[in-house]
């Protein structure tokens, strides 16, 4: 399998051309060069290096927890060290590990603008390169635990300080730069004894006698720097999440398919059960129904059968008024209905009343004007029509019992 390994810089697309090397599948380079996308060869797969200061890699203090919280802490420890908002920037996890204290962990984090990294996405798409994976330059350039190591390249410079840190520097300042770090880790105690330099081939040389004068660190000349060489398959992929690519959610789908098959058929239990309730529960409420409807027709024999419940209350409420007793739609009722469900919000929540013709008008205020829509389901729960009309600022409950007709 072929892979072509694409050297992107911060200028990318608006300047098209880019270093690119064309991997054969003992990993060694089948060809090269610097060219525009049309002239990229063509291969299995297609990795990015993103160049420079693109990403920033940092480390922050993690409290233990769930991984789910990841992200969120991640963003809560990053928003002071990042001058943007952290919720516009991707952020990928690279490293993590137990802190001195045991109680917190060290994680290592690559930040990236989320929307540079969407960009290039659809800029390769449109193209017809997407790319498998997408890493730093910050974590392919040449590093180790036992010392530092300097990589130039024609327009920048990598400096590691192990195999968990890297730092994107300018070469047009790059000596006041170095000694900035090297003072540093004098003050850390973490100097160390010299710097391996790696140079880039066409790369402009580096003055070695004002370097270690600033920094006050010797400079070794070490292999040259091939970005291509890095062990780019060891670091992070920036594309997860919303960047991950269809092979990614095709893996994601094969390990979660038996507990998605466990989950269906859980899922066809739960509709069998419930839907098994709901068909008793109508058999019940027909029982209910027609044992209304035969106390109704033994009460009123003459009388044609509608809605029995709702027939039966329009006769209770007629021989309620023949016997001079309140009915059930009139004013008094609808209010203590309505005072009921406002509880204690019904103490000042009444601005003002209005009855007529069965239909209670109340304007609501403070707390009982907020909870207005909560109101209405409530009432409508206990048998009454209840709706809210907004006349300007004033909120009004209009309520009455629901009619036969």
């Amino acid at each position: 399998m072929t892979r072509l390994l694409l050297a992107i810089d911060e200028h990318w697309p608006t300047r098209p051309e880019c270093a690119w090397v064309l991997l054969g599948p003992d990993g060694q380079p089948l060809s090269e060069g610097h060219s525009a996308p049309r002239h990229w060869p063509a291969a299995d797969e297609c990795t990015v290096v993103l160049t420079g200061a693109q990403c920033l890699w940092l480390d922050v203090l993690l409290p233990r927890g769930a991984r789910r919280d990841l992200p969120r802490l991640l963003s809560y420890a990053l928003e002071d060290r990042l001058l943007k908002d952290p919720d516009t920037q991707h952020l990928t996890l690279s490293h993590r590990r137990s802190a001195d204290d045991g109680e917190r962990d060290v994680a290592g984090v690559l930040v990236i603008a989320r929307e540079r990294l969407r960009s290039l996405m659809a800029q390769f798409a449109a193209i017809g390169r997407v790319p498998r994976r997408i890493v730093a330059e910050l974590q392919t350039a040449p590093a180790d635990d036992a010392g530092w190591h300097l990589s130039l390249s024609t327009e920048g410079a990598i400096l590691r300080t192990g195999t968990g840190t890297g730092l994107a520097l300018d070469r047009d300042i790059l000596i006041p730069l170095l000694a900035a770090q090297a003072a540093s880790a004098r003050a850390a105690n973490t100097a160390p004894a010299q710097i391996d330099l790696h140079t880039a081939p066409g790369s402009p040389a580096l003055d070695l006698a004002a370097a270690a004068t600033e920094s006050g660190l010797s400079l070794r000349p070490a292999a040259p720097y091939l970005w291509w060489q890095g062990n780019e398959r060891q670091a992070a992929n920036l594309l997860h999440g919303e960047f991950a690519g269809r092979d990614q959610g095709a893996a994601w789908i094969s390990r979660l398919r038996a507990p998605a098959l466990l989950a269906m058929a859980a899922l066809g239990l739960w509709l069998a059960t419930n839907v098994g309730e709901v068909l008793w529960q109508r058999h019940v409420l027909g029982g209910f129904e027609s044992r209304i409807e035969r106390v109704y027709r033994s009460a009123f024999p003459n009388a044609p059968v509608v809605a029995p419940a709702a027939q039966m209350r329009q006769q209770l409420n007629g021989e309620r008024a023949r016997h001079g007793l309140l009915r059930d739609d009139d004013a008094l009722a609808l209010l203590s209905q309505a005072a009921e469900a406002l509880g204690t919000d019904a103490t000042d929540g009444i601005a003002a009343l209005r009855f007529e013709e069965g239909r209670l008008d109340l304007t609501l205020s403070g707390p009982a004007a907020a909870r207005a829509e909560a109101l209405v389901g409530l009432l409508a729960s206990r048998g009454l029509l209840a709706n809210l009309r907004q006349e300007g600022s004033a909120t009004h409950l209009l309520l009455r019992q629901e009619n036969l007709q």
